[in-house]
């Protein structure tokens, strides 16, 4: 817990101004892009795709995901070489997911072209987990984390990614706290089977409160000036609604990836961060949850 503490105390101020500072955007752009390229290393790492000197699928796949992010940001402009909402904040105004949908079956189909020759019958299975793991790592990881830039730039963005990231990381700490101190009862047949029903009841007690806390400061304004005057006009009930389900999206991505990590019996997907793990370890939670809020935040905007 301890080494939790300090990597927190040393790293979440850095996060917070690269988050919210519009001057720095192109390091927001930077840091989004780094979480999804790191993460999907991760689950190569885990998956030992490096032990084939599969490094073809490797790189095509980083090079996919670069690509996908500059197309999810700057949208068709990106075919008049207009790459200005990369760094310009104001001039985003509709950035798109579609075309980044596209460049998943152009992923896949470079994934076949650069995999198929040189195929002996003991490599089979390899180079296939290879590719399958390779479009995991770019719809899950790359498209899921991406939405975070998306919700950037909607008019109460700012908010909305705070709310997220309160509800993954709350929700963790909550299940993990309460979850150690009282947990008796095991959720049976799991993935993580240091889970138990008093931490995950533990999710909600701690969460629900803060989030109140939360939506408390903002509609009094005391939070305008780090994260702009567009405040979300959400009722007290949909606030609690809305935390009641992403914190199960948080429970179900920090349950996704036990279950990778389970299946390539691997504790942590890196030693980035002493007490927490890896970048994927951090953000798993964030991961399923930001395109699920996003689309919910669009609906209700």
């Amino acid at each position: 817990m301890r080494k939790r503490l300090i990597s927190v105390v040393l790293t979440l101020p850095l996060f917070i101004v690269i988050l919210f500072y519009d001057k720095v955007i192109f390091l927001f752009h930077l840091l989004i892009l780094s979480i999804s390229i790191f993460s999907a290393l991760e689950i190569f790492y885990m998956a030992k795709v490096h032990r084939q000197k599969n490094l073809r699928t490797v790189i095509t796949t980083m090079i996919a995901m670069v690509l996908g992010y500059i197309i999810t940001i700057c949208g068709t402009k990106v075919f008049a070489g207009d790459f200005s909402s990369l760094y310009k904040i104001v001039e985003t105004k509709n950035p798109s997911m579609d075309l980044s949908l596209i460049m998943v079956f152009a992923l896949i189909a470079a994934l076949f072209l650069i995999n198929i020759f040189k195929v002996n019958v003991s490599s089979f299975e390899e180079k296939g987990r290879a590719i399958l793991t390779a479009v995991f790592c770019f719809i899950y990881v790359g498209l899921g984390i991406w939405h975070i830039s998306l919700m950037r730039f909607m008019p109460s963005g700012k908010y909305y990614i705070v709310f997220i990231f309160l509800c993954a990381w709350l929700s963790d700490t909550g299940g993990y706290v309460i979850g150690r101190k009282l947990g008796k009862h095991k959720l049976s047949n799991t993935a993580s089977p240091n889970k138990s029903v008093e931490g995950f009841i533990g999710m909600f007690i701690l969460t629900i409160p803060l989030i109140l806390i939360y939506y408390y400061l903002y509609s009094k304004n005391y939070l305008t000036n780090l994260l702009g005057a567009n405040i979300p006009n959400f009722s007290l009930c949909q606030i609690v609604l809305l935390t009641s389900i992403f914190i199960l999206t948080s429970f179900l991505g920090d349950m996704g990836e036990s279950l990778i990590k389970r299946m390539y019996d691997t504790k942590d997907s890196s030693k980035i961060f002493p007490g927490h793990g890896g970048i994927f370890d951090i953000f798993d939670s964030v991961i399923l949850t930001a395109p699920i809020s996003y689309y919910i935040f669009l609906l209700l905007q």
